[in-house]
Formats: C-alpha cells, structure tokens, sequence
C-alpha cells in the first residue's frame, strides 16, 4: 500500500530537520575533540584522582584544602582528624616483590581505575617525629611516575623508599616499645578508606657493589708458598 505524501509540505520539514541534523552533528563532534583534547593534556604518567571527585566530593574538596594549604603534620604529633603527613615508606607486612630495600607496595595500570590495583595490606611510613600505619591502600588515589614495560603498557607503584604526602584522617593509636621515640607508631591512617598519596621523590635504587678492597699488608715478609717467614 503506498502512502500519499504531501509534497507541498516537503520544504517545511528539510527546514525543520536540516538545523536539527546540523547541530546533532556540531555537538558530537564538540564532544570527542574535547575528550581528545582532554586526553593530551593530562598529565602522563600519572593516576589521577578524578573520579574520587565523583564519588565523594567531600573527601576530595578535603584533599584541596589540605594541599592548598600545604601545613605538614609531624606524625609523632598529629591529633585525630584530617591530616598532611610527608614522610618515607619503610616496611610493610608483605610485598609485590622488587629489589631489597625497593620492594612494591602498591601498583596498578597508568591510568587505570582504583578498583584494579593491588597492594600490600598495611604499610608503615616514617618521618622524622614518628611512624604511621598505612591501611586500604588499595583503595587510595595515588598519583606516581610511570614506568613503561612495552609499547603500550605502564603502570605506576609505590615503593620502599619512596618518599610521598598523604591526605588522610589520622587515628591516634600509639604502640611499641623502642626507647627512641621516632621509631614508636603513632597512629593509623586511612582506616576509613579514604587516602590520597603522592610521591614526592622516588626511592633511589641500590648503589652497585664496589670493587674488592685490597689485601691488606701487615709489613711481614711471606715466602713463595704465601705462608710467614
């Protein structure tokens, strides 16, 4: 059955959805030159917490004010609540593996989100009043150098020896038993879920073995069989 068309209208509708077709088009194309121009210009290698903005803009609006003001809290001093602590990565109750003294706590994909990395279940960092403990820091928002692996592949980590700022609310919950007061836990950080930890410096890898020392001469003379005259 064939349908009657009122060509007189014909023109009436091309202006109608010719403007509408126009600006369909103008519109996604805004779109994916700006989630192009987005993707150029964030900075590379490095995660970016964009999404705890998100999810919870509190806590993220907490971060801001933290770092804007930049006031770092001495962990053998700090008091209960949102805190700014700098300070070296030590220990940690297990490891991802690496060299001695550089072993990966934390790691995940560049760019990847929160939910894929994997990471040591506590870890203790030290400045110089105090230690910390570390808890869910899989969970935090981390910003860390890339290490590329291939072509395509990265992927960011925290280290032993790191030294990094988190913005996180400290639990006061003091423990041990050295006499030297730097090296007593202070309290808890993160126990809530809630960290943001950037690396400030890297840790340094291992200096390489030196050459042997040489033998010391003790001024005795030896006989060709090297035993003492």
């Amino acid at each position: 059955m064939l349908l009657a068309v009122d060509t007189a209208s014909l023109p009436m509708w091309v202006a109608i959805l010719l403007p509408v077709a126009v600006l369909v088009y103008y519109l996604g194309n805004v779109r994916a030159q700006r989630g192009m121009s987005e993707r150029a210009t964030g900075p590379r290698g490095r995660r970016l917490p964009g999404s705890r903005k998100r999810e919870d803009p509190q806590f993220a609006a907490m971060v801001g004010r933290m770092m804007q003001r930049g006031l770092v809290n001495d962990i053998g001093e700090a008091a209960e609540g949102p805190v700014l602590v700098r300070g070296v990565l030590t220990t940690a109750d297990t490891t991802l593996g690496g060299p001695s003294g550089r072993e990966t706590v934390w790691q995940n994909r560049s760019g990847a989100s929160r939910d894929s990395a994997v990471s040591a279940e506590y870890v203790v960092i030290a400045d110089k009043t105090g230690r910390a403990t570390i808890e869910n820091l899989a969970l935090a928002d981390v910003i860390a150098p890339e290490e590329k692996i291939g072509p395509n592949r990265s992927y960011c980590a925290l280290r032993i020896g790191d030294e990094v700022e988190i913005v996180a609310r400290f639990k006061p919950e003091r423990f041990g038993q050295d006499p030297d007061p730097t090296r007593l836990v202070y309290g808890t950080l993160g126990a809530d879920g809630h960290l943001h930890v950037r690396v400030c410096q890297p840790a340094r890898p291992a200096d390489p073995p030196g050459p042997p020392a040489p033998p010391q001469d003790d001024g005795e003379p030896t006989s060709p069989s090297g035993t003492t005259s």
